[in-house]
């Protein structure tokens, strides 16, 4: 169950080009979508990639996969078993607590009939290597006429482990009626148990015209919680309104404030993917960011207010593109890294066509540094448009900054198929990481010996072969019968790189 583009519809109201070949996670022969990244704090190395995945003989799974060695190898995805047959999955949120422990966050249920279905909670104890058993967290029949289990995020406590999930509705007005809600559920036992309440209060209700008030949640690093959900009730406000919700201790009340009212906002553009995020300074909780689409400044941009001492700014455009030329962007995600700098990324057509969401597309990110923001950097190579994209389960991509280096995880379908891939850029030199992530490798035989046969996919493109100490080796083009001859090279491991992927191979 995705967010609908009604979801802010209600707010009526030089370029840095680096180009990276980027990291393929999933390699998936069918849909891949959805991604969502972890990084364990206590050590920078471990990451772990969840997404929506297909699975033979299954509906749509959640599948997961490890890095070790920060992201220049990972394993084999493992993935989860449906709650029941007939089921499908969606929504998966990752997040680490103080102690290690590591949770998933995702939605099962019955995608047609809605006869059964909830939130669930799983537990890793050695980050993502293994699952523990589904902890039920929000049931379809704990909210009737609600479907109440739509776009759950999950954010941990760093000092206490304490679980928060937030949902909202489903889009479904067959089984949903109004009033509208943003939900929360919270676990103070390592995800054993949840405790179920409505997010919202009056005098800040959601209302009943918003039929998704999504809640995105977060905390600090002292513990203090905060989340943002949009809000229209014209008995409360005649204009509608962004509403802050925060909690500076577990056994304090919730305060409520607005942090936006006004009209201005939002995008008739019903294709695009514009559900908000709320980022928060970890390690400061008077600081915070909440990213949208937007059509205020001509057409569908990107966009933030930023909470500066307590205070929230007015609107911010991010896109450094001319305003009002009618490029559309979306697909927006934001973090703050551990220094307090504020990265954004989202999907881009500026190199497209004017005015048009089916229209190639490249993943652009910004930073803002120390105060300023710098110029854009382009992540992706230049992506055809696909029909797939205006689907369900593809509504967001995922970012985490931390360290200096910007993870930005998503899905495209540069090989004719929705497949996830990684970019680290490091921000300190501007650099790329690029190995390859692959459950799937492209290159066979690996071992090889004389030579290298590629997917026809990659027949024709510009390669290149590198040592493992970086030093180039070979380059040239693929030849129509996919293979890459190799009898110039000596016996040793290499890195490929070709059409934006990449992979390590064994010569014997």
């Amino acid at each position: 169950m995705k967010i609908s583009a009604l979801f802010y519809v209600f707010f009526i109201c030089l370029i840095n080009q680096l180009y990276a070949q980027n990291t393929l996670i999933s390699s998936g022969q069918f849909f891949e979508g959805e991604p969502y990244l972890a990084i364990d704090p206590s050590n920078s190395q471990r990451l772990v990639a969840a997404w929506m995945g297909f699975q033979f003989n299954e509906k749509i799974v959640i599948k997961s996969a490890v890095s070790t060695d920060g992201g220049l190898t990972w394993s084999s995805p493992i993935w989860q078993a449906h709650q029941q047959a007939g089921n499908s999955s969606a929504d998966v949120s990752l997040a680490f607590d103080g102690q290690g422990n590591l949770y998933m966050i995702y939605i099962d249920y019955d995608n047609i009939n809605f006869s059964n279905g909830g939130i669930y909670c799983r537990k890793s104890v050695n980050a993502g290597q293994s699952w523990g058993a589904a902890t039920l967290v929000r049931s379809i029949i704990s909210c009737p006429n609600k479907l109440c289990i739509d776009r759950p995020w999950l954010a941990v406590d760093p000092l206490t482990g304490t679980i928060v999930v937030t949902s909202t509705n489903a889009n479904n007005p067959a089984f949903v009626t109004a009033p509208y809600h943003p939900y929360i559920a919270i676990s103070s036992d390592q995800g054993t148990s949840f405790s179920l309440q409505e997010l919202d209060v009056a005098p800040f209700l959601a209302g009943s015209a918003l039929k998704q008030p999504l809640a995105s949640p977060a905390f600090s690093n002292n513990g203090t919680f905060m989340a943002l959900y949009p809000s229209y009730d014209p008995s409360q406000s005649i204009l509608p309104r962004v509403v802050e919700v925060s909690k500076t201790a577990p056994a304090s009340f919730y305060s409520y404030a607005v942090a936006f009212q006004g009209l201005g906002f939002g995008s008739s553009n019903d294709s695009i993917k514009k559900g908000p995020h709320l980022s928060v300074n970890p390690n400061d909780a008077a600081s915070a960011v909440y990213t949208f689409a937007t059509d205020v400044f001509g057409d569908p941009d990107i966009a933030l207010i930023e909470k500066v001492q307590g205070v929230w700014t007015a609107p911010i455009r991010v896109n450094n593109d001319a305003q009002a030329n009618g490029v559309v962007q979306d697909l927006a995600w934001a973090d703050f890294d551990t220094d307090g700098d504020i990265a954004v990324c989202w999907r881009d057509r500026r190199n497209g066509i004017p005015y048009t969401y089916s229209s190639p597309t490249e993943i652009v990110c910004r930073i803002k540094s120390q105060g300023t923001w710098g110029n854009e950097v382009f992540i992706s190579p230049q992506i055809a448009h696909d029909s797939i994209l205006l689907e369900n389960g593809n509504d967001f991509l995922n970012v985490q900054f931390h360290q200096n280096k910007l993870y930005t995880i998503w899905g495209d379908v540069r090989t004719g198929t929705l497949k996830i891939y990684l970019n680290i850029y490091n921000q300190e030199d501007s650099t790329n990481q690029t190995n390859l992530i692959s459950s799937n490798p492209f290159i066979f035989p690996n071992p090889c010996q004389d030579f290298i046969t590629l997917p026809s996919v990659l027949s024709g493109l510009n390669f290149e072969i590198y040592q493992l100490n970086g030093q180039l080796v070979m380059s040239g083009q693929a030849t129509n019968d996919n293979k890459i001859a190799l009898t110039s090279l000596e016996k040793g491991t290499y890195l490929l790189k070709i059409g934006g992927l990449s992979e390590t191979f064994l010569k014997n």
